[in-house]
């Protein structure tokens, strides 16, 4: 990472001093310091998203995922790659190490962090995110609950667990009982929405899980807490997402709402980083401002904007 303001939101690297699951990092979604969870340690993913961030080394760019099922409800091939065994224990330690020395300070003498402005040097959540999708790991729910353990430990309740998740497996029972733990203890669900209809969430997203079932779930999730939507904004072959699309795309969050779902707020970004297509491209400030004006009149929602 280099050593400068700018990049400490730009760069988001999983590796952390040797460590194998957890990594800080400096968000302007977190407003702070976001201690990462890494559960997809060789970038198991059931999307495949034109504008993926992750390192190059672990993605596959436009290659399609194999043996997915149609309701995203079991583990996905993914050209071979499947989810690796955590070692709890190793995740729990380093949590603990992490969280405590970003808590105490110790994290900003490093030369990585050194340049964290003052205002940026709160620890805001503990997220589940990573090289791929977290909820595809079968150790999900055990490490939702070592996270709530070590946090309730440190007796920092500010410091919320959040995942940052595409939506695919909200509806699996499993993940649903954990997401319930995440948000009992004061927790968010931060979920992707790219699209309005399923031809352009094929597009941009390129999975095999259909786009009713992220519709579904959703909803449910909202139904049963309130949650986040994150949605980039792009360019891809120097053209914005259609108006048509954009007015789906309403028609969607006011679906949500309609059916009893709360949306806590919509967080607009667009491309900070390298991306997995050469063609696509980040929209201008005002462009991404404009979305945001347009999105809150019309569907009376909170939005938050996170530019190039």
């Amino acid at each position: 990472m280099a050593n400068d303001p700018d990049s400490l939101v730009r760069q988001h690297p999983r590796d952390f001093s040797g460590q194998r699951y957890v990594y800080p990092v400096i968000s302007r979604r977190a407003h702070g310091v976001s201690i990462g969870i890494n559960l997809s340690p060789t970038g198991l993913c059931n999307f495949r998203c034109v504008y993926c961030q992750v390192d190059g080394r672990l993605r596959q760019s436009g290659r399609p995922m194999r043996d997915t099922t149609p309701d995203g409800s079991e583990d996905p091939a993914t050209d071979g790659n499947r989810s690796v065994e955590i070692d709890l224990a190793v995740l729990e330690d380093e949590l603990r190490r992490t969280l405590g020395q970003a808590l105490g300070g110790e994290l900003f003498n490093s030369e990585a962090f050194s340049k964290t402005p003052a205002s940026m040097r709160r620890v805001n959540d503990i997220a589940f995110s990573g090289n791929g999708e977290p909820t595809l790991s079968p150790q999900f729910p055990d490490a939702v609950q070592i996270v709530v353990n070590v946090r309730n430990a440190s007796g920092v309740c500010g410091v919320k667990p959040v995942v940052i998740t595409n939506a695919t497996r909200l509806h699996v029972p499993a993940v649903s009982k954990a997401l319930d733990l995440i948000t009992e203890n004061g927790g968010e669900i931060w979920a992707k929405l790219d699209a309005g209809t399923q031809p352009y969430y094929e597009q941009i997203d390129r999975s095999g899980v259909p786009f009713p079932t992220i519709l579904d779930n959703l909803t449910g999730a909202a139904r049963r807490s309130p949650i986040v939507i994150q949605t980039l904004f792009l360019k891809m072959h120097d053209h914005p997402m259609p108006e048509e699309e954009l007015c789906a795309y309403m028609e969607r969050l006011n679906e949500i709402t309609r059916q009893g779902g709360r949306i806590k707020l919509l967080q607009f970004y667009t491309i900070a980083r390298v991306t997995a297509e050469p063609w696509v491209a980040p929209l201008v400030d005002e462009e991404l401002d404009a979305l945001a004006d347009r999105v809150r009149k019309e569907t009376r929602l909170p939005v938050e904007t996170f530019y190039r």
